[in-house]
């Protein structure tokens, strides 16, 4: 019989679902284990979009620095493209069909500003294969000899109070693991479908192809360009046409490596005939010529597809083994990472026996709503691509009348004109894709591990572009840069690293700092207390905070381990600081059903 190792956590899955889950744990001090059955890290070039909440969640970890160093910088992923080709020399070829400003765009625009304001990091773009051993090193640094490539899950068996996990290695030697807690970052391979979990929603939507290669495209390629998408009147519509994304390791024009992607419809007889994908490529891009070494080439079909659970027993369930979604707004990775933000630090305040285990009840209802969120949102993203096919009036198979179409849209004549309008004016609507920063930075927990202070809902776009800053309980606590002393700093660096909790408040805020230091003693929980005003230690540096902090004077706001909020009084104390004590005792017994009975 193996030898049973007992640890607290077991991690299944060592992509980046599980890599910076297991980071998260190490920085909490939580003693964990994490299974990869494959011997190295991805070889795949996707998940390559890291969103601003992404970027300030590795920032606040302290794994944004190499990260940084070999992203993508923003003005080589500041405009989005649709042309009729990269190459070629005839009248319809090199066209641009239309383009806009994307992640932010370029610096100076109003456009830009709101993203450089809302967070105090751009967007990255950095391929998987690029990625994760980035994460894989820091998560090796912070556990050494417990982040375990080459060792498959055997089997494993929820016994109530603790899972075993059988697991073996390269040599077939098994080992078992007695945990409180597996978390399932597999991809929803082997755990979810074992503990009867259900994917709900659509499968096999479309058939894609994304092939990985090298080429020197420095003659055609817009510095300013994230993708370029291709449809041509001779490649017909969007299942004939496809897009090339960079992928490094220099950017713009100057990128050594591309990955190429394209659709099938998924009757199609041809979607597995490789040896037809590279001439297919040469000729949409017009370069006949073009030398491409490719390094692989994978097939994948879109879904939309959500678990019905997150949570059995002892076992949560992480990243796509929660929720796959459409690639398209890239909230694939962004949101595992979110997803093991969340389930971390809970894990570490009930592991030391700082919070109640009912705590982990919040799991579920606060990751699931935003994976529903995500998953519609992909697949919207995705769907509103064929609105650009019908406005090109485009028909499968008719070469013909697709060139038409396409001399059409270049004339230098008053339809030609209104056409190309009407065209672009389309086109932009896939901002939702391109463009989401209310996606990114504006969801919320509608319920969790939150309490509601009455207030009403704040502002939402419905169209995911425009973000509303707000400090209401559920939201992510806006970033605003803060000076003290010699240093600026973000409201987000507030939060201490173990996980504990920062109350925000201003010079009057006297009652709640006091009731703050009495909870971190009494309780041995970390609460930062942060006054911010002209007279407290830290201030307003660029003045935005006043007005978002949304509290009258006396005001404050309590700011969990992850940065989102869980509870404010937007007035001053009545009862010494007490609605404090109330409200933390609540949440951290997990009882957030019931409101604070002290007077706000």
């Amino acid at each position: 019989m193996p030898e049973e190792i007992e640890i607290p956590v077991v991690i299944v899955g060592g992509g980046g679902c599980g890599l910076t889950l297991s980071t998260f744990l190490s920085d909490y001090g939580v003693e964990h284990v994490l299974l990869e059955k494959h011997t190295g890290t991805s070889i795949l070039p996707k998940a390559h979009y890291l969103n601003q909440r992404t970027m300030e969640i590795l920032r606040n970890h302290d794994m944004v620095e190499e990260i940084l160093q070999k992203t993508c910088p923003s003005r080589h992923m500041s405009q989005v493209a649709w042309q009729t080709s990269l190459g070629g020399s005839g009248p319809l070829d090199r066209q641009v069909i239309s383009k806009f400003e994307c992640f932010g765009g370029n610096d100076g625009t109003e456009f830009a500003e709101a993203y450089k304001r809302d967070a105090p990091l751009r967007s990255g773009n950095l391929p998987l294969f690029r990625l994760e051993p980035i994460l894989k090193k820091i998560a090796e640094q912070r556990n050494p000899g417990k982040v375990l490539f080459g060792h498959q899950l055997v089997d494993f068996a929820d016994e109530g109070s603790s899972v075993v996990v059988k697991a073996s290695d390269e040599a077939g030697l098994e080992r078992k693991y007695r945990c409180k807690y597996l978390i399932a970052a597999d991809g929803g391979r082997t755990i979810g479908p074992k503990l009867g979990v259900k994917m709900e929603g659509m499968t096999n939507i479309t058939d894609m192809v994304s092939v990985h290669f090298s080429a020197d495209l420095s003659e055609y390629w817009d510095d300013r360009y994230f993708a370029c998408h291709f449809i041509n009147g001779e490649c017909n519509t969007v299942f004939e046409s496809g897009a090339i994304v960079p992928m490094g390791p220099n950017w713009g024009k100057h990128s050594k490596e591309w990955v190429f992607h394209c659709g099938f419809a998924m009757d199609d007889q041809n979607r597995h005939d490789d040896a037809a994908l590279i001439p297919r490529i040469r000729q949409l891009l017009k370069i006949p010529g073009l030398e491409m070494e490719v390094h692989k080439i994978s097939h994948w079909a879109i879904e939309r597809v959500l678990a019905d659970k997150y949570r059995v027993g002892r076992v949560f369930l992480a990243g796509d083994a929660g929720n796959r979604r459409p690639p398209t707004t890239g909230l694939g990775l962004n949101t595992a990472i979110e997803d093991s933000l969340n389930i971390a630090w809970k894990l570490a305040m009930v592991l030391k026996g700082q919070a109640s285990e009912s705590i982990l009840d919040s799991y579920e209802p606060e990751r699931r709503a935003v994976g529903e969120i995500n998953c519609d949102w992909g697949l919207f993203t995705f769907s509103n691509s064929a609105v650009i096919n019908t406005i090109l009036g485009l028909i499968p198979g008719e070469r013909e009348a697709n060139e038409f179409r396409f001399k059409t849209l270049f004339e230098d004549t008053d339809k030609g004109h209104s056409f190309r309008a009407q065209v672009a004016r389309i086109i932009e609507s896939q901002a939702i894709e391109f463009c989401a920063h209310g996606i990114e930075l504006g969801f919320r927990y509608p319920k969790g591990l939150l309490l509601h202070d009455g207030s009403l809902p704040t502002g939402r776009d419905p169209l995911g572009l425009k973000y509303y800053p707000t400090t209401q309980p559920g939201h992510r606590l806006p970033h605003v840069w803060i000076e003290a002393g010699n240093s600026v700093i973000s409201t987000h660096d507030l939060v201490p690293k173990k996980p504990g909790f920062a109350l925000i408040t201003d010079s009057e805020g006297g009652d709640w700092a006091i009731a703050a230091q009495d909870i971190s003693k009494n309780r041995g929980i970390e609460v930062v207390v942060a006054q911010i005003g002209d007279k407290a230690l830290y201030r307003d540096y660029d003045d935005r905070w006043n007005d978002l902090k949304g509290l009258q004077a006396g005001g404050a706001i309590l700011v969990r381990p992850d940065n989102m909020i869980a509870w404010r009084s937007i007035y001053k104390s009545s009862l010494g600081g007490k609605e404090l004590e109330v409200a933390m005792n609540q949440l951290l017994l997990g009882d957030t059903e019931k409101q604070p009975k002290a007077k706000f």
